[in-house]
Order: C-alpha cells, then structure tokens, then sequence
C-alpha cells in the first residue's frame, strides 16, 4: 500500500455501517407505534412485509449504483432519471428528515444519559454530539471500526433481551391477536419502513469502496439482517405486558426492561441504546457528509464543504455543518406530539423516495436493453403501493390532525 492510498472498507465495516445507520434507539418509538396499531405476531408480520419491499428496493438501489456510482447517492439517481430540479425535490426533504431524526436521537440519549448518570440532559446530548463528530472527523478507517464495535455489541444485546422476553411469555402469546382490518395493517407497514430507513445511505460510500460491486451485496445483505433482527425485537415487544403512557415515553424500551428484568437490565438496555443511538448518528454523519461533498462540489451546497482529506477521505467540513444541524435540530423537536410527526413524516418521505427510486430504475439511463415490460409495470404498481403505505403512516402519527379532519367531516 503506498503512502497516500486510501483505506478501503471490506464487506463486513459496511454491513456494520448500514445496520448501524438503520438501527437507532428512536426504533424503539417506531415499534410501539407498530404494536398500537397491531398487536402480537400482526406487528411482527409488519415489520416483515416491510423488510420483504425493502429487498426489492436493495435490489434497485445496487442497479443504480452499478450506472450511476456516486457519492450523492439519492440526489444523483433521482436527477439522472427525473432531472436535477425534480431528483433535488424529491431527495431533499427526505435528508432534512434524516437530520431532524439525528436530533430526535440526540435528545434519546440526553435522557438516557441523565437517568444512568444524574447529569443534565442538555449536557449528555451534547457530549454525544462532541464524541460522535470527533469519532467521524478523525477518518474514514477508524470511524468504521468503531461502528462495527458498536453495531455488533447492540445487536447482541437487544436479541438477547428480546429473547428473553419470548422464552418468558406464556405460550400463544403471540399468536392470540385477533386479525386487524387491511387498513390497519397496511398502516402499520408503512410504520414499519422507518425502521429500514437509512440501509440506502451505503449508496454514497461507492467511491470509499471502490466500486458498486460490495455495495449492491452489503444494500442486500444489511435488509436480511434488519429483518431477522425487527422481527426479534417486535416479537420482544409484543409479548410484553401493556403499560399505560407514563413520563418515559421517549424510552419505552427502558421502562419495558425495569419491569421486565429489573435494574439490571434497564442498565443493559441503556448501554444497548448508546450503543445503537451512536452507530445510527455516526453512520448519518459519514454517508451525508460525502452526499453534502459531492452536491456543494456541483454548487447544490457552498463549496467550501466539498473539500476532502485526501487520506483520511473525511469531508470535514461537511461534518461539521451536519453536527451543527443535528444540535438545532435536537433543541427545536421538543414534546411527543412534535416527535411523533417526525416520525411520520420520516416514514412517508422514505416511501416516497423509494417509490421514486423504483420509477427511476425503470427509466433511463437505468433500464436495461430488452428488460420486460411486465418488470417496468409491477414496480410500478409496487410504487404505487409504497405511497398509500406512507400515506397511512403519516396518518397514523398525526392523531390530532386526524381527529381535526374527522370532526370537520362530520359537519
């Protein structure tokens, strides 16, 4: 290896950066709004069905990397089928949603912080924030090895406690759920995308990898495993007792765990959702920052933050913007209701992004000679399906809106 040669990724420092991307402490939200909607093996069921789509849409992705490899990823695949002003509109709110998520996780874990350690939660979350940034600044190679530390360590643990929480159940716990409506269902899958969201970031480290080739397998290989590790933990959180909403609600699952095990395991649990609250804002922070690289080096961004250490190949500047978007937007979402939108609205922005990436595979220059005109209509029929399922999970996280437009309705 010459001096200045950059540190490739292998296999397994990618399928730690996409499940640690995806796999975040907010999940935790995003399972019990699944498990009010259904309940027992229908909420597993969901997250399921989710999972199955986001495979075809893995599929997707690898293709449009494989014509397009890019750092921008989402951006760049849009604008080459759609052009640049729609593939930017449809893109864009999607990425402010993800910031806005990083925020959400932030205040997690300035909760979590202040309930192991007594300390203030503004000063927790605000250490997160210091030591994921300077984790990312240092460069490429260290900051995925930390990621693979701390996506196996979570994932190890939250199994465990989910199956713990399994082998305690009386037997059909489970399965005594009685059939939801299709509509319940099909709302409960759209919930069940914000869980996947952020597998497609691995899109916009095909220039750190050095070819489309490991991506398209870490985008497939990463949803197999978020699918056998969601419908653990949403098997976990069916089977446990009902609890009532209490002040915790930002961290159900530690109140799930206290109940459950004791001290010891909310401690567990607290490590656990560090571990993940860590892997999912530092693996935002290293694909968004090379997707603001690129986009400022075409002038999307100011230009000054498309600069790139050439050895450490860590956009710094970049890095620090995000970090600072992510502090603002920690202290702007306060309050459940504020939270739950968010989260709606993640889910719905990411079905509209993946029903676009589906039309986009389909057009030029992303289609290939001689592919059947059966394929093109049933991913867009897929498309279709992916919008009325983020439709019903924004939905579903605006109660009050809903209960607004009922009553308007009703006059």
């Amino acid at each position: 290896m010459t001096p200045h040669e950059p540190d490739r990724p292998g296999p397994v420092a990618l399928l730690a950066v996409g499940c640690g991307t995806a796999i975040a402490s907010v999940c935790a939200l995003g399972l019990v709004q699944i498990q009010r909607t259904l309940s027992g093996a229908w909420g597993v069921a969901a997250v399921v069905t989710a999972g199955a789509l986001c495979l075809v849409l893995a599929r997707a992705f690898s293709r449009l990397t494989h014509v397009v490899p890019s750092g921008a990823g989402l951006p760049a695949f849009l604008s080459r089928a759609f052009g640049r002003r729609v593939g930017l509109r449809l893109a864009l709110p999607y990425l402010l949603l993800m910031i806005a998520l990083a925020g959400v996780e932030t205040r997690i874990v300035g909760v979590l912080l202040a309930r192991a350690l007594g300390i203030p939660a503004g000063c927790g979350a605000a250490a997160f924030l210091l030591v994921a940034w300077a984790v990312c600044r240092h460069g490429i190679r260290p900051g995925y090895r930390v990621q693979f530390a701390a996506t196996a360590v979570l994932m190890v643990l939250l199994g465990v406690l989910a199956a713990m929480s399994l082998l305690r159940a009386p037997a059909g716990a489970l399965a005594g759920a009685a059939a939801p409506s299709p509509a319940a269902f099909l709302a409960a899958v759209g919930q069940a995308f914000f869980l996947f969201m952020g597998f497609e970031l691995l899109t916009s480290h095909v220039e750190v990898a050095g070819s489309s080739r490991p991506i398209g397998r870490a985008l497939r290989h990463t949803v197999w495993i978020l699918i056998l590790f969601y419908g653990l933990l949403a098997a976990g959180f069916a089977v446990e007792p009902a609890r009532p909403d209490r002040a915790d609600w930002l961290t159900p699952q530690v109140g799930m765990a206290e109940a459950a095990g004791g001290a010891p395991a909310a401690v567990a649990v607290i490590v656990a959702c560090l571990l993940a609250s860590y892997t999912s804002f530092a693996g935002a922070l290293l694909a968004l920052s090379r997707l603001v690289q690129v986009l400022a080096g075409q002038g999307v961004f100011p230009r000054p933050l498309a600069r790139v250490d050439p050895r450490r190949l860590v956009p710094a500047r970049a890095l620090d913007a995000l970090t600072l978007a992510g502090a603002l937007a920690a202290a702007a979402i306060d309050g459940r209701a504020a939270t739950l939108a968010v989260l709606g609205a993640a889910a719905a922005a990411a079905t509209l992004v993946y029903a676009g990436v589906l039309w986009a595979r389909e057009r030029p220059p992303f289609r290939e000679d001689g592919r059947s005109r059966g394929a093109g209509l049933a991913a867009a029929a897929l498309a279709v399906v992916l919008l009325a399922l983020g439709a019903g999970a924004l939905w579903e996280a605006l109660p009050p809106a809903a209960r607004i437009l009922e009553v308007v309705h009703a006059r």
